[in-house]
This record gives C-alpha cells, sequence and structure tokens, in this order.
C-alpha cells in the first residue's frame, strides 16, 4: 500500500496544533484550546463532537452520527449535512477530526476529555481507598466530582441515553465520598450538602440513608427520622412501594439509638514538626467571576470598610456589608469578585457558605452553616456542638483575634445571619440578600450597598469583554437593543452573550431580533442548567410573597404603561387604596425591584426604540451613548391612572407610588402560581 508521506505529515502537523485541545462532556459540551474556548457553532456541531469524544479512540461510523443528530428520520439530504458538520467542526478544531473509510475518528488523547479524567481520578481514590487512605480518597474524589459543570451533554438532545448514564456515574461517585466522609466522622459537614442531594434525588434510598446517619451522629434524631417517613410517603405516593430494607433496618437502628450508628473512633494524627496546629487556613471562596467588568463604585465602597480591619482596637465590632437587589443583578459576583481582589489582607482565611434564602431547595438553618465553618476552621467534626447557641459562642471564640473575610450568600431573613457573625473587629462580614435585611442594619450596624442594573458604559464593556470590542463596535444599533431587551439586567445579558458566542455567524441583530418576539423569558436561559435562566430567578423571588401580592403582580401585567399607581392597582385588584399600597410595597421589596441608572423603557410587547432626534444623537455619540436606555430624555413620566375615576389635575401632581425594576420589564410571559 503507498503511503503518502506528506500527507501524513500534514496530519502529524495538524495534530501537534491542535493537541491541547480539551473537550468538556460533564456539562455543556464544548472545547477549549490554550484555556481559552472555541467557538464550535450549534448544536448539531455539538452533537457530533459529544459522539466523537464518547468513542475517542475508534472509529464512528456515519450511521451512528446519523442516529444521535438526526433521530430516526432523518433528511434526504443527511450525508451532505453530516459532510457540512464535519467541516465546520474541523474550522473550529483543526485536524483533530480524522477521516476514516467508514466515518470518522476524533484524534485527541483520552485525558484530553474530561469524562475520561473525571473515571481516572475515581480509579485513583479507590486505589487509595484500598490502601486504607480514606483521607486521600476523598480529596481524589472531590477533584474528580470538581470537573463537572453541570448535567452531562447539556444542549444535545439526540443523546439522553449517553447523558442519563454519565449523571448516574456522578450520583454513584458522590456516593462513594459520603460514605468515606462518614467513615472519617465527617457527618457534620456533611448534613448541608446531603440536604441539597436528597432534595434533587428524594428516591435514591443510599442518599437518604447517608443523610439520616449523619442527622443522627449530629445529635438531630428526630430530623432523621422525619427524613425517613417523609421518603417513605413519597415511595407510596409515587411508585406504590415501600422503602428498602436497608433503609427500614436503619430507621429501627435510630429509633433503638443502636450504637453501631455512632460515630467512628478515629486515633489522634500525630503533632506537626516543630508543634504547629497543622489545621489548613480556609479558602473557601468560589472562583472568580471571568470577564467581571464595572462596579467600580461598589467596589469602592467595600474596600473603605477594610481600614477598621488595619486598626489595633478590636473591640468594636466586625465590619458588615449588605449587597442587596434584585434577582440576577450581580450580588454574588461582585461579592466573590471583591473578595479575590482583598484576600490577601486577610492572612487568617476566608469563609462562604450559600444560606439559600432563595433558592428551590430548602434554606440553610444556622446550625448546619456553623458545622460548616467550625469543620472548615479546624474543630474535629465530634466536637461541634449539636446546640446553635453553643455551636455560635465556639465560632466566636475560634475566629476571636483573627483576620477573616466571612461571605454569608443569598441570605433570606437576618435570623440566618446573627448566628454567624463573629464578635471581635477583626473580621470583615459580607452579605448578600434579594431582602433589604432592615434588621442588620438597625441592630447590628450592617452597612447597606442597594445594587441596581448595569450602566450604560458597563453594559458597554460587558458586551465588549464577551463578544469581543470589533463585533460589537460593527453593530452599534444592535448591541444597543440587545441591552435594552435585556433591560440591563447582567444575567440576562451575560446569557445573551453566552448563547451569541455558541453561534459565531449569528448578528447581533439577529439575536435581538429573537429577544424582541414572544417568550422573551424563555430565550434567556441555557438549556440543561436551571442556574443560568432569567426565568429561574424570577420565580423564587415571587413564590416568596404572599397569594394577594403574586395576584396583583400578575394584573399589574395587564398594563400598558411602566408606571402603576395605588390607585390603579386598587382598581385592579378589587380593593381599597390603602391595601392596594400594602401590597405595592410588598412588591417593591418581595421583587427586589431596582432603578436603573436612568428610566429604561419598558419591556413589553412591540416595543421599540424612539427614532430621529434623540435617538439619532445618540448614534452619533459613541458606543456609551448608544447604550443608554431608549427613553433617556423623555421628560416626566406618566403613571396610568386608575380606569374607575378620570384623573384630575390634583391627582396628576400627586405623588405616584410605583413598581419598577428588571422584573417589572420583564412581566411579559412570566408566570406566577
Amino acid at each position: 500500500m503507498t503511503v503518502n508521506r506528506h500527507r501524513v505529515r500534514h496530519c502529524v502537523r495538524q495534530v501537534n496544533r491542535w493537541g491541547t485541545v480539551e473537550i468538556g462532556l460533564l456539562g455543556p459540551v464544548g472545547a477549549w484550546q490554550g484555556g481559552r474556548q472555541v467557538p464550535l457553532g450549534g448544536p448539531r456541531q455539538r452533537a457530533v463532537l459529544a459522539v466523537l469524544a464518547l468513542e475517542v479512540g475508534h472509529v464512528v461510523p456515519v450511521a451512528t452520527l446519523v442516529d444521535a443528530v438526526w433521530g430516526e428520520d432523518p433528511p434526504a439530504t443527511v450525508k451532505q449535512q453530516v459532510h457540512t458538520t464535519i467541516s465546520a467542526l474541523r474550522r473550529a478544531l483543526g485536524g483533530v477530526v480524522l477521516t476514516r473509510p467508514v466515518g470518522y475518528e476524533l484524534a485527541v488523547a483520552a485525558e484530553r476529555i474530561d469524562a475520561n479524567r473525571f473515571e481516572a481520578g475515581v480509579a485513583r481514590a479507590r486505589q487509595a481507598a484500598s490502601a486504607g487512605d480514606a483521607a486521600g480518597a476523598v480529596e481524589r474524589l472531590r477533584e474528580a466530582l470538581a470537573l463537572w459543570r453541570g448535567p452531562a451533554l447539556a444542549g444535545v438532545t439526540g443523546l439522553a441515553a449517553q447523558a442519563a448514564r454519565l449523571d448516574e456515574r456522578r450520583l454513584e461517585v458522590t456516593e462513594e465520598r459520603v460514605d468515606l466522609e462518614l467513615q472519617l466522622g465527617r457527618h457534620a459537614g456533611l448534613v448541608a450538602d446531603l440536604a441539597e442531594l436528597v432534595a434533587a434525588n428524594p428516591l435514591r434510598e443510599r442518599l437518604v440513608g447517608q443523610y439520616m446517619l449523619a442527622l443522627y451522629r449530629s445529635g438531630r434524631r428526630a430530623d432523621a427520622l422525619e427524613v425517613y417517613r417523609s421518603t417513605e410517603r413519597r415511595l407510596v405516593d409515587e411508585l406504590g412501594l415501600d422503602p428498602g430494607g436497608e433503609l427500614r433496618a436503619l430507621e429501627l437502628a435510630v429509633l433503638r439509638a443502636d450504637p453501631a450508628l455512632d460515630p467512628p473512633v478515629l486515633a489522634a494524627p500525630p503533632p506537626p514538626p516543630g508543634g504547629g496546629t497543622g489545621r489548613p487556613t480556609p479558602a473557601q471562596l468560589p472562583p472568580d467571576v471571568a470577564g467581571f467588568t464595572g462596579r467600580d463604585d461598589c467596589l469602592f465602597a467595600l474596600s473603605s470598610l477594610l481600614p477598621s480591619v488595619d486598626t489595633e482596637d478590636r473591640a468594636r465590632p466586625a465590619a458588615i456589608a449588605l449587597l442587596t437587589g434584585a434577582a440576577g443583578v450581580g450580588k454574588t459576583a461582585l461579592a466573590v469578585h471583591w473578595a479575590h481582589r482583598v484576600r490577601d489582607q486577610f492572612p487568617d482565611g476566608q469563609l462562604y457558605v450559600n444560606l439559600r434564602g432563595y433558592a428551590s431547595a430548602r434554606p440553610v438553618r444556622p446550625i448546619e452553616a456553623l458545622a460548616g465553618f467550625l469543620y472548615g476552621l479546624g474543630v474535629p467534626a465530634e466536637q461541634v456542638p449539636t446546640d446553635e447557641a453553643h455551636a455560635t459562642a465556639l465560632y466566636r471564640s475560634t475566629v476571636a483575634d483573627k483576620r477573616m473575610l466571612i461571605i454569608l450568600d443569598n441570605a433570606g431573613h437576618p435570623d440566618q445571619v446573627r448566628p454567624l457573625l463573629p464578635g471581635g473587629g477583626g473580621c470583615v462580614v459580607l452579605v448578600t440578600s434579594r431582602d433589604s435585611l432592615d434588621g442588620l442594619v438597625a441592630r447590628d450596624g450592617a452597612r447597606r450597598l442597594p445594587l441596581s442594573v448595569l450602566g450604560p458604559d458597563e453594559a458597554w464593556a460587558l458586551l465588549a469583554g464577551v463578544l469581543g470590542e470589533r463585533r460589537v463596535t460593527a453593530e452599534p444599533d444592535a448591541a444597543a437593543e440587545l441591552a435594552r431587551l435585556c433591560a440591563y439586567l447582567p444575567l440576562a445579558l451575560r446569557i445573551a452573550t453566552a448563547k451569541l458566542t455558541g453561534y459565531p455567524r449569528s448578528t447581533i441583530a439577529d439575536h435581538a431580533a429573537r429577544l424582541a418576539g414572544a417568550g422573551r423569558l424563555a430565550a434567556l436561559e441555557i438549556d440543561g442548567d436551571d442556574q443560568a435562566a432569567v426565568r429561574a430567578a424570577f420565580d423564587l423571588s415571587c413564590a416568596a410573597l404572599p397569594a394577594a401580592a403574586r395576584r396583583l403582580f400578575r394584573l399589574i401585567g395587564l398594563v400598558p404603561g411602566p408606571d402603576v399607581t395605588a390607585e390603579t392597582a386598587a382598581a385592579l385588584a378589587g380593593t381599597t387604596r390603602a391595601e392596594a399600597s400594602r401590597l405595592l410595597d410588598l412588591l417593591a421589596l418581595g421583587t427586589r425591584s431596582v432603578r436603573p441608572p436612568r428610566p429604561a423603557a419598558p419591556l413589553r410587547r412591540g416595543a421599540r426604540p424612539p427614532r430621529g432626534g434623540r435617538a439619532g444623537a445618540a448614534r452619533r455619540a459613541g458606543p456609551a451613548a448608544r447604550l443608554q436606555p431608549a427613553n433617556r430624555g423623555r421628560g416626566r413620566r406618566t403613571a396610568v391612572p386608575a380606569p374607575a375615576a378620570p384623573a384630575t389635575a390634583g391627582r396628576r401632581n400627586r405623588r405616584r407610588r410605583r413598581c419598577r425594576g428588571p422584573i417589572r420589564r420583564l412581566r411579559r410571559g412570566f408566570h406566577l402560581a
């Protein structure tokens, strides 16, 4: 057989050039080269890449690709479409997609695919566990599980069986890790994680049993039994089945307080050389937000808290900052970004907890957060008190005279926060919440920093940072329209730009046109990732409202204008003006509405930016001016008069109560229970 040496050398050069490409399957399907994400194009290219990556090192027949992408009813031109899709992948990834006589092969090393690195990490962990190194096995399992970015193969619809297999594998490995940590006596630190896992997988009996055991060992016997009863009811109601034998035996052991359930007695580790404590400095901050832009005023305000830490007077209370704002406005991103900027000023460590004040899972109880903090501070799990008051006292004693940064994210109520506040002045506490948490300001001296939507320059910087300044500058009017349609909300803007990066041939104007149509909230979400959805963020806020306030919120959606008065709300709801005012106040707090830097046009069906005049001047003024809200300079805003009585001059001049904010401007298509 004649070998074309020039062709072979060319293929080798291409493989060497693109040999560093990494493929991600444990989450949204993607590819990275040199640390930068490679734009793959549409779902079809992602599906084909996923099939090739799952069979790396093997030839994938064309028929397999057709079944995965087009299903049982492929078009007549399916072979040509396969060739087109492969060509698009080659343009994106180079020479790593090779043609074979019966199909195609992905020429990358197996360890370049995150699913294979995950399995390799699990294998190393099991070897460590077999050698008796349970702690080392736990660390390796944590490293392997950290590779996951979300549900497997997210965004690909034709590989449901493969995605389910990978997701099941993730749960199995998580259960292995929990078993090892229970063997190590780390039950107190597992309670919060297991609560979230069981809420997401309520019929998984092994997880339920682990949760019951962790609760029992933490002194919460009644809670452990309640978990069993709720699982039993769900199994009977949904499947007509009783719990399995192992779970029933565990319930009986809890009822009897069987000594076999007690935590294992572990030998104390030898003291480290030099007499040190051997405790690692806690560094619990989540990863910083890539491409963070703007918020200079808030960053400066937060940094102004630092001088109080530098003083020698430790008798003063800890500095407390409270970031408040609407869902999706970027509170957590700002808190984490600032924390990474100043972490060097807190040599004793940084603590972080998501209190889940607004989340699908139940909120984290203070005792659970305290257990996690104390464990991170080096307190052995068996020494963590089960009583909240005792745990708070131990926590404050442990952090006394330390310089630490403590982030309490997504708080729902001041009572969630107060037990976690340190007693000394060497710490800075940063709280984020959709609620105003007035009690923390009044009683605990928190400094509130309300967070609004992005300003025009900040929105421009975000778009240019993600899409590239050249691409945004080429379509300035479309970029301005996209920012307006997203209500200048950071979460909405990031979702919109993420979708645009996935479709490099799509223009900003095309995407803005799609957003301008019906179902805008449905368009502002990432398939397979519930955390990246504007609707999900707003749903949680509105679910916490009373029924009357939710009903008024739905009725306000019928008002064609951007403002609503108390009289109008009373007429809509069929109630008194006083009651309507009270409900509007609840909506202003419950929806965590914020005021944009300039009054922005309401996002309702058919809305368009104004033309001529001022808009033309804005287009000539440059990129920042082009991202100004569409109705800049319109003059006094006019509220909608109550239908029951014509508005008089006196009423028009009367001070209005208004419901504004990103939720208001995104209300179309928003459904409440």
